[in-house]
């Protein structure tokens, strides 16, 4: 490619070979069309490299290959691949809608102070049909921090965000092997507005290799813990350290409510023991919806986003 492009989308991607192929289609199908895309292979053992090559033929896609470095460190390495002013994350098993990029560039035009960008996502199952789960229920923007601190609104394959804005606050934290994400959103958040497209053009999709629950608990801990060493951030969301973590073991005992009653009554335990005033928060109220709760009645619950 000669020109600068517009915007840089970066796939970072580990055996994501049965995935891939969509996910490059619907970057070729953007209505928006002044974009390159970096495919950083995180040491993949199936036929992600085949899957790429099939591409070849588009100057605007590139394919490298690493050893296994993790889902950050491939990230961070395409966004130094890469060139344009705006950069745009999908991950190897995500989809985006034909118009996503075009509306996204157009709210960061109309925005100009705002440093990312993100839109609502619908979620789908293994074979693409969609669920009746949105992301978020109800979209914010603006100075979202303190309902940033409060849990990750934000998927990320739906954020378009400002280069100089990601060189401003760090890329990726590697060593987290979750929720890494949230943890680059809160950083940009902190210094900038966010802009967002309220419309579901992205689609996240749900299926057997989605991280373990185990390990985003993990990983929202670590950011939670990394989030109150900085001594304004309390101030900011008027949330303390353990409301905050009590919050994320809320979340997994409401996701692990159907998987493993046992493991999620242990995890209400482990709220409670964190700060027992957060029993009446939001998330508290899902998690103990999801265990005392007959099905329709549950279904209701969630339709309120709770």
């Amino acid at each position: 490619m000669t020109a600068m492009p517009t915007v840089s989308i970066v796939i970072g991607t580990y055996n994501g070979a049965r995935w891939l192929g969509e996910a490059i289609d619907s970057v070729r199908q953007q209505t928006f069309q002044d974009w390159e895309l970096v495919i950083v292979d995180d040491g993949s053992t199936d036929d992600t490299r085949s899957v790429a090559g099939r591409h070849e033929d588009d100057p605007r896609i590139r394919y490298v290959f690493q050893t296994r470095e993790g889902r950050s460190a491939a990230r961070n390495r395409g966004v130094a691949m890469s060139s344009g002013p705006l950069v745009a994350f999908l991950d190897a098993d995500d989809l985006w809608r034909p118009e996503k990029l075009a509306k996204q560039v157009s709210a960061l035009g109309a925005e100009p102070a705002a440093g990312l960008c993100y839109t609502a996502a619908r979620f789908i199952d293994a074979a693409g049909r969609q669920l009746p789960i949105r992301k978020p229920l109800r979209a914010v923007s603006g100075r979202i921090l303190p309902r940033l601190m409060r849990g990750n609104v934000i998927i990320l394959a739906s954020v378009l965000v400002r280069r100089t804005c990601l060189d401003a606050v760090g890329a990726f934290e590697a060593t987290l092997h979750a929720c890494e994400d949230w943890d680059l959103w809160l950083r940009l958040a902190r210094r900038y507005p966010v802009a967002v497209v309220d419309e579901e053009l992205t689609l996240y999709r749900v299926h057997g290799d989605n991280t373990a629950r185990a390990t985003v608990l993990e990983g929202g801990l670590r950011v939670v813990d990394r989030l109150y060493l900085e001594s304004d951030m309390p101030r900011l969301a008027r949330l303390t350290r353990a409301a905050a973590r009590a919050r994320l073991y809320w979340y997994d005992a409401a996701s692990a409510a159907t998987e493993n009653r046992g493991a999620a009554i242990g995890l209400v335990g482990q709220a409670l023991r964190e700060c027992p005033r957060t029993v009446a928060s939001r998330p508290a109220v899902g998690a103990l919806a999801a265990l005392l709760l007959p099905s329709p009645a549950l279904r209701a619950v969630r339709r309120l986003g709770l």
